[in-house]
């Protein structure tokens, strides 16, 4: 009896602490949304950059309206052929898109098994290290918050990686600035971050930048792009809780290091790093976490998919041989999305086409151009544009959740990849076989519209398609 009662007090502590959680992370995100006035929104391309010796990192201006209400910010990395994003965690769960490019990454997650071996002839000792995934284009790749991840491009072209970083995920404790903590690299202290030194906009002061008596003076990134953060400790420190020698130590600190070589490395020689090759792809359907046979090994976390191609157009679950196609992924398509509680999409428009008018129902939708150009056209709730513009290759801009969107490709075509901040983002259209308007009662119509019972009937029997439109006029695609 005693036990019973105990085993109740604790349930109900655990309620309360739970509901009083949830209720705060309500109250904010609710208080965050009040504040929001999105009247205007402008396709953008990267405000400043920050380069290194392999490469460089874009970044979109977090100050930017679009990106504080959306909760979110975007940044694009370039890795050059033999070059090393270096072992790094953030403080929000990241989703990419890979733009260009392949080769390999890794996630370190804790408590995992070493399961990838390489054993060599002459030694009979043998490296083992966790899982490595291949990447190649148009791979959605999910890094987990606070896991150590690395990538590094082994083929013959550059690597782009497009990259979403939710700041105001439920597992960041911290700010809304998209934080990096890197494992290695150069000592700030020893090497001054002149290579920061990346193309700014107004406004860019609390990025990385201050103004003294209309001089510009240059600080330590707050993102963490300039810092291993390992420099913070002492070497004797380090060199005690690796049990190595002290030049070792100095060395993983960066205290002898004497090039700026950033946050994204060139290899010497080509690493031969153990990834076994990729058979297929696998896109699974028909339950949670993908039906078939799974069982309680393939859903934990140190085997669990963090990758999935969203490019064929074999995979779209809408498709149009003239129009195009869209393709999503959500958290029964790819597990891991409901830990992180995000998803992707990929649409494709040929010329003189456009997906009609529609609005997700539960998640803002952060849009990156990937090829071509559009006219896209975004009204409120007042009915008000808030986005009427050209959009062309490598913007991004956000369609917040209930605004109603249109897009109509231009005369290349349109291509993009969207990131939704909701695991399993749902879309409602106004016009089409599944619309709302073909939902509703001929009568309905009539009376909202001012129409008579014929004009309504025949409204609903023209919608023919179920996603897409085909443009009358050319010339008047855009402005």
């Amino acid at each position: 009896m005693a036990r019973s009662s105990a085993w109740l007090s604790l349930s109900l502590s655990f309620l309360v602490l739970f509901n009083g959680c949830f209720g705060r992370q309500s109250f904010q995100q609710e208080s965050q949304n009040n504040e929001c006035q999105l009247s205007h929104i402008k396709a953008l391309n990267p405000a400043f950059d920050i380069p290194a010796e392999g490469g460089k990192t874009e970044f979109w201006d977090i100050s930017d309206e679009q990106f504080k209400c959306g909760g979110a910010s975007a940044f694009r990395h370039t890795i050059e052929p033999q070059g090393l994003l270096l072992p790094s965690y953030t403080n929000a769960p990241l989703v990419a898109y890979v733009l260009e490019g392949s080769g390999q990454f890794g996630i370190v997650y804790p408590g995992c098994a070493e399961t990838y071996q390489s054993s060599s002839q002459q030694s009979k000792q043998s490296e083992k290290h966790q899982k490595i995934e291949n990447y190649r284009q148009g791979d959605i790749l999910v890094f987990l918050e606070g896991t150590a991840h690395w990538v590094y491009n082994s083929g013959k072209d550059q690597t782009v990686l497009v990259v979403l970083q939710d700041t105001s995920n439920y597992v960041n404790q911290l700010d809304d600035y998209p934080l990096r903590f890197f494992l290695a690299g150069d000592t700030p202290s020893s090497h001054p971050p002149q290579r920061e030194q990346g193309r700014r906009q107004q406004g860019q002061r609390e990025q990385g930048q201050q103004q003294h008596g209309g001089q510009q003076e240059e600080t330590d990134s707050p993102f963490g792009y300039s810092n291993n953060i390992l420099a913070g400790f002492d070497a004797q420190i380090i060199k005690d809780a690796l049990n190595t020698d002290m030049e070792t130590a100095k060395k993983i600190v960066g205290e002898d290091s004497t090039e700026q070589r950033g946050h994204i490395i060139l290899v010497k020689e080509p690493l031969q790093l153990i990834a076994p090759s990729r058979s297929g792809e696998r896109r699974q359907s028909g339950g949670r976490h993908g039906g078939g046979s799974s069982n309680a090994l393939e859903e934990t976390l140190c085997t669990a998919r963090v990758l999935q191609n969203i490019e064929s157009s074999e995979n779209a679950d809408i498709y149009d041989d003239q129009a195009g196609h869209f393709t999503t992924l959500n958290s029964f398509t790819l597990p891991i999305f409901s830990l992180v509680r995000l998803s992707a999409a990929r649409g494709v428009l040929n010329t003189n086409w456009g997906i009609v008018p529609r609005w997700s129902m539960n998640a803002h939708s952060f849009v990156y151009v990937t090829k071509g150009s559009a006219k896209v056209q975004i009204v409120n709730q007042q009915g008000k544009l808030v986005l009427d513009q050209n959009v062309k290759e490598k913007q991004l801009f956000l369609v917040p959740q209930n605004f109603a969107v249109v897009k109509q490709a231009g005369d290349e075509g349109f291509e993009w990849v969207e990131f939704n901040t909701n695991e399993n983002a749902m879309y409602n259209t106004f016009s089409g076989r599944t619309s709302t308007l073909a939902g509703l009662p001929a009568g309905i119509i009539a009376a909202s519209y001012e129409l008579s019972n014929s004009e309504a009937e025949k409204l609903k029997l023209n919608m023919v398609n179920t996603w897409f439109y085909q443009a009358s006029n050319k010339g008047s695609r855009f402005m």
